[in-house]
């Protein structure tokens, strides 16, 4: 789940927004991606660049908490373990389950030490259309968008790795990955899972693992309660243009005929 969102934001306004060092627009030499995410984009697959929210070195700037920066990053959407030889041969990791990401190899060095903010302005998902006789085969996907009401952007939960390049030890790829949890309320009518949000309130105590270890702590209710922010989400029916990733454009996020929606 969660293999697809939108972001129209780009990341100087995100920088200001989330009071943070934009690193993005204009990587430092030394890291890649070293492009910045491109902008808007409405269509975001994963093994694309995007922003990332940080912190500066946490538990090294312990004795001094101010000194710890937020800094807005590019990162490949697709978590590539630090340890990983070949990428190629690996999954591409976009999400991880936050019930057991402790526990997995690939993320478990992340959970306890690189904690991130994906920013978005909302997320894909795909249901199965009714069949066109009773007992027959699904119909075509029907995609639906889902986001808050308004302009009001979304702070997902990732975990993130620096993986020095074997080709060129020069250089450090940053990757990411988007947690994911059982998913509550009208959102279960769409897909079984969804995006993990941060409530503004704790994204810094997200970022720094040394005040919030535990991923669950959030599906707990640190910041807010989870399922009333579910409650609170719209799902909106869209084109089914959005089913390919080289479609890009705002017209994706758009409503289209109710009727198209089927549960809604």
């Amino acid at each position: 789940m969660c293999g697809r969102f939108s972001l129209s934001s780009d990341p100087a306004r995100l920088a200001v927004e989330l009071d943070a060092v934009d690193e993005a627009s204009a990587p430092p030499p030394g890291l890649w991606p070293d492009q910045a995410p491109g902008s808007p984009r409405f269509n975001i697959a994963p093994t694309t660049t995007i922003p990332a929210l940080v912190l500066d070195s946490p538990r090294e700037r312990l004795d001094d908490p101010a000194a710890s920066r937020r800094i807005l990053r590019s990162m490949r959407w697709g978590l590539v373990p630090s340890w990983a030889r070949d990428p190629g041969k690996l999954p591409t990791l976009f999400n991880a389950r936050v019930e057991t990401a402790f526990e997995k190899p690939s993320f478990r060095s992340a959970v306890a030490r690189r904690h991130c903010v994906i920013p978005m302005d909302g997320w894909y998902e795909w249901v199965p259309g009714e069949p066109a006789v009773p007992g027959g085969r699904a119909g075509p996907k029907q995609p639906f968008h889902m986001s808050l009401p308004g302009d009001q952007g979304l702070l997902m939960a990732g975990l993130w790795e620096a993986r020095r390049d074997p080709g060129d030890e020069t250089v450090t790829q940053l990757s990411c990955t988007i947690l994911t949890t059982e998913a509550l309320g009208p959102l279960r009518r769409v897909h079984d899972r969804m995006p993990l949000v941060v409530h503004p309130a704790v994204v810094s105590d997200w970022l720094d693992p040394s005040v919030i270890g535990d991923p669950r702590a959030l599906v707990a209710g640190a910041g807010g309660d989870l399922g009333q922010w579910a409650e609170s989400v719209e799902i909106r029916p869209v084109s089914r243009a959005v089913s390919n990733v080289r479609n890009e454009g705002p017209e994706l996020v758009r409503p289209v005929d109710p009727t198209a929606g089927m549960l809604f």
